[in-house]
């Protein structure tokens, strides 16, 4: 299924530039790509992206639909695609490096695609090896899980019990909204280590005030062992009961890549180099959460939209060098703000360096979530202008490299 006359595998050009995933990352390597060709190299390049649906989830506003404040997080991609970018409807489910062909399945069968140039934005996805816990518990990393557990949260008793495990952002976030939508919920928030541990101890106290206030417990240091229909079990032996369960503790990527025979790290995701070109095969540039850059320029690097949106942009010009035969120049991924929901009302907002650690200055309160919605929008936005002007969306340098941090293991923050 596609927005144009021509089949995804029969459309007459001298290359083509096909994009797995359309999400933060895919969608701007999409528009910023297409957005930097000239006309004539417009006429001679395919771009395809292969998407599960022809919506584009808005992942960092899930916990509002799954609290019940917003009907949906989606939008056509046709809202914020180029409409040159031609869309398959499917999902990958193979890619042979050496013969640079995409197998998808379709809601018609098996499709394959031949790719000159490859951007490989998968994304990510909630996980758990916790027992129980995906049978008995709900995650909100997809715009289904979130109408699901907007569901049960509606069809639970009066008084419901909530339990959400994971000290993160999404987990907070959650608690949040779901506290302020309903009010009658008793809501437990289980943290296996800080709350918010990223942020410095002041905004942890500040953060955790805002989630009393609402009526949150917020107990950290407690780890969950299992999950069943009445509740979960800690690591202590202790039973918390509760009514439903929302996993929100940890993130997987998908592993299309290691499937595939391309290099991956111990957690499924796809090496690359600096430039974002996967090791041993340069046309195949990755981006977003299911990529890894080499720690001395990456390790500073968190998930989320914040990264992907710059990281596909740097794949999209990577891919435009290597298009014009140009060496192109590596990726230099930076942070301002690291923002944070607590209900509609209140937010914080703090500022750190390039390298995303801390600094003494954050805003809060309604002014914190005025920043913060204004950051969601400008997340679209940003899309959009990216269709008629490559470069419109702007992003941080990132920190020079004797700055990074080592951090090996990823951490969602979506």
């Amino acid at each position: 299924m596609t927005r144009s006359s021509r089949s995804a595998d029969s459309w007459p050009a001298q290359r083509s530039v096909v994009i797995i995933g359309a999400g933060y990352a895919g969608i701007m390597a999409a528009n910023r790509l297409r957005s930097s060709l000239t006309e004539k190299e417009a006429e001679q390049i395919r771009i395809a992206i292969i998407n599960p649906t022809g919506l584009f989830v808005e992942r960092i506003r899930l916990h509002q639909v799954a609290a019940g404040t917003s009907p949906t997080a989606a939008l056509p991609l046709s809202d914020v695609l180029h409409s040159d970018v031609e869309l398959l409807e499917g999902s990958a489910v193979h890619i042979d490096p050496e013969s640079q062909v995409i197998t998808a399945g379709t809601a018609t069968g098996e499709r394959t695609l031949h790719y000159d140039f490859l951007i490989y934005s998968v994304g990510s996805l909630a996980s758990s090896t916790v027992p129980g816990a995906s049978t008995h518990a709900h995650t909100i990393a997809d715009a289904d899980g979130a109408l699901r557990v907007r569901a049960a949260i509606r069809n639970a008793r009066p008084g419901k019990r909530i339990i959400i495990v994971g000290g993160g952002y999404t987990s907070i976030e959650a608690a949040s909204e779901i506290a302020e939508q309903h009010p009658d919920a008793v809501i437990t928030l289980l943290c296996g280590g800080e709350l918010a541990e990223s942020m410095t101890p002041r905004a942890r106290t500040s953060i955790r005030k805002s989630l009393e206030r609402l009526g949150i417990v917020v107990r950290s240091g407690v780890r969950v062992t299992s999950v069943t229909q009445q509740g979960v079990t800690t690591d202590s032996g202790e039973q918390i009961v509760g009514d439903i369960c929302i996993w929100a503790a940890s993130f997987a990527v998908p592993r299309l890549a290691e499937a595939s025979g391309l290099p991956v790290d111990t957690f499924g995701r796809l090496k690359v180099d600096a430039c974002l070109r996967a090791w041993g095969y340069p046309n195949i540039v990755g981006a977003g959460d299911a990529t890894v850059l080499p720690g001395a320029v990456g390790s500073h690097l968190r998930m989320g939209c914040a990264t992907a949106l710059p990281m596909g942009g740097f794949a999209a010009r990577t891919v435009l060098a290597q298009l014009r035969g140009i060496e192109p120049e590596p990726a230099s991924i930076g942070y301002a703000l690291q923002c944070l929901s607590l209900g509609r009302l209140d937010s914080f907002i703090q500022v750190v360096g390039p390298d995303d650690s801390p600094r003494n200055l954050w805003a809060r309160g309604r002014t914190g979530a005025w920043i913060k919605e204004a950051i969601c929008r400008m997340t679209v936005s940003g899309l959009q202008k990216e269709r008629i002007r490559p470069g419109a969306y702007k992003a941080p340098k990132g920190p020079r490299v004797s700055e990074a941090p080592d951090v090996s293991a990823p951490t969602g923050t979506h």
